[in-house]
């Protein structure tokens, strides 16, 4: 502790110290990158993203009334416009999603336009991609938006597309002999489509279909063999005029539910109770009556259940954080209540860090990446299914996280919200949880497989009939003992700690002011090997808040130290 001192005090009465205290900027939980193609001011609607050039971090496509964009994440928060033919399409175009139709492992991209033909572009990666539109792909008419599935459960993926106005159209994946129109009995809906998407509601094992329209929605049960049936009922056909939906099981019960914006009328939170037996929630902000289109679901803060974005056009969009009491609390903040005519929303850890980021497209007043800077000591886990049987991508898939008491699913979507497509990766939350005790993977083929006692902060990429891989990637090699620099420094509200433990042992993470005198301990806790995190809200050990200037956080743990220094301001 002498050293310790010696070493601080000098540190700490320099002018320096002082100059960087003024100049600290502050903190903030979401911070928006409009930076070149980020924030580009065309007409933009629909976003979908996926890592189309397999070099591990995620990019995105932007539709627009206009040249569309290809945007290549670069790392570090630098995008580049990519756009070369034929992704440069100028042909009215309302959404776009990513699916390796052709199972070749990289994704290719379906392109929906507006009363000029839809297009399929095959990603053949150095070469660029090719047009490879044919037959019913070509469809000429008021296209909204279209979402990947493998409806058959033959192991290639399918794809419906929705029409404003028009029979929507069912497209079945032939593999060599292309694509053909299987669209019967109600997938020909023909109401005012706008948007839609797939979810296996029923735990049947097959995926399900749910078009939301400018009129009474519609719930198509699949039956398997290519029939489908219309599941009646007020709660589930809300009349809008309804815009996006998306599947997300909010309440942790193990069934998805419904959560469906509409434009200038309340938005429901549709529970799913079993038995097609629906009911609407809409307390507080989830019966929102603005000009609602794009809808997401996502754990933004790690903390085990789904929160929601809901994007306005032409007013203040909001972030519904869920309580996980069956509440959710409206978040405007900053660059989350953007009052800009948004349209398409989409989820995706761009930056690897753990947390999700938000994309949110504006017809033309300025798209935005909204970066989740949140401190947070919750623990998170992320999924990449490689499929074998099933499709390569894995769209339809379901992934069962359990943590002691909770239980989490997600499946991956090929297409959901309005016009978007969130990340292929599935990102759980897991809240204080130090272990994942399961991991089922539900395949489309009906396949099931279990993973059991995995580390936490982590990505894993878990390939169908693949245990050696599986076992590789549950078995990391233990981190050396080591402390990261806080995060955020500056610290404002409250200060992330991450570090390593190469052996199961007793942590301590404890705040010491220039003095030396203990402020507040952070951690005190026994864990096995492996990363974590500690959070630290800035008060003392009697929950007071610490005043601001130069502090040290010192790890203790297998009979060592490692110390880190932060600048507190406000």
């Amino acid at each position: 502790m002498t050293r310790l001192l010696a070493w601080t005090r000098a540190w700490f009465l320099s002018a320096a110290a002082a100059a960087l205290l003024a100049a600290a900027p502050a903190s903030a939980q979401f911070t928006a990158l409009t930076k070149g193609p980020l924030g580009d001011r065309g007409s933009s609607f629909g976003v979908a993203w996926a890592d189309y050039d397999l070099d591990g971090d995620l990019d995105l496509y932007l539709t627009e009334d206009g040249p569309n964009l290809l945007i290549r994440n670069d790392g570090g928060d630098n995008f580049t416009d990519v756009t070369a033919p034929p992704l440069d399409e100028a042909g009215n175009g309302s959404a776009s999603v990513w699916g390796d139709y052709d199972g070749d492992g990289d994704p290719d991209l379906y392109l929906v336009n507006f009363n000029s033909p839809n297009h399929l572009y095959r990603n053949d990666r150095a070469a660029g991609f090719a047009d490879v539109t044919a037959g019913p792909l070509g469809i000429n008419g008021p296209g909204q938006s279209a979402a990947w599935v493998d409806y058959d459960g033959d192991g290639d993926l399918d794809l419906y597309v929705v029409n404003y106005g028009t029979p929507n159209k069912l497209l079945r994946n032939d593999g060599p002999a292309g694509f053909v129109d299987a669209t019967a009995g109600p997938l020909a809906d023909a109401g005012w489509g706008l948007a839609a998407c797939w979810g296996d509601y029923d735990n049947d094992g097959d995926p399900d279909l749910y078009i939301t329209n400018d009129g009474p929605n519609r719930l198509l049960r699949n039956e398997g063999g290519g029939v489908f049936t219309r599941i009646a009922g007020v709660y589930i056909e809300d009349g809008g005029p309804g815009q996006g939906a998306a599947w997300g099981d909010y309440d942790n019960d193990g069934d998805l539910d419904l959560y469906v914006a509409n434009y200038g009328t309340a938005n429901k939170l549709i529970r799913n109770d079993g038995g097609n037996v629906f009911t609407w929630i809409t307390a507080g902000p989830l019966g929102d009556t603005s000009n609602s289109t794009g809808v997401a679901w996502g754990d933004y803060d790690n903390d085990g259940d789904l929160d929601l974005y809901v994007a306005n056009y032409g007013q203040p969009g909001k972030l519904l954080r869920n309580d996980g009491a069956g509440g959710f609390a409206a978040l405007t903040s900053g660059p989350l209540g953007d009052a800009g005519n948004a349209t398409g929303a989409a989820w995706a850890d761009y930056d690897g860090d753990g947390d999700l980021d938000l994309f949110v497209a504006n017809d033309a007043t300025g798209s935005r990446l909204l970066r989740n800077d949140l401190a947070s000591s919750n623990h998170w886990l992320e999924v990449t299914l490689v499929g074998r049987v099933s499709s390569r991508d894995a769209i339809g898939a379901r992934v069962r996280v359990a943590t002691g008491s909770l239980r989490q699913i997600r499946e991956v979507s090929g297409g959901s919200g309005y016009m978007s497509q969130d990340s292929p990766p599935l990102e759980f939350g897991l809240g204080a949880a130090v272990v994942v005790d399961s991991i089922t993977v539900t395949w489309p083929s009906g396949i099931v497989e279990t993973y059991r006692n995995v580390a936490p902060n982590r990505r894993l990429t878990l390939t169908e009939l693949d245990v050696t891989a599986v076992a590789d990637e549950a078995s990391p090699p233990a981190p050396p003992l080591a402390l990261e620099a806080p995060a955020p420094n500056p610290v404002r509200e409250a200060a992330s700690f991450r570090f390593g433990l190469p052996r199961a042992a007793r942590a301590r993470i404890e705040v010491f002011d220039v003095r030396g005198r203990r402020v507040a301990t952070a951690l005190d806790a026994q864990l096995p090997a492996g990363r974590h995190e500690a959070v630290w809200r800035r008060t003392d050990a009697r929950g007071r808040p610490v005043a601001s200037g130069v502090y040290l956080a010192r790890l203790e743990a297998l009979g060592e130290f490692r110390i880190r220094k932060m600048i507190l301001v406000r």
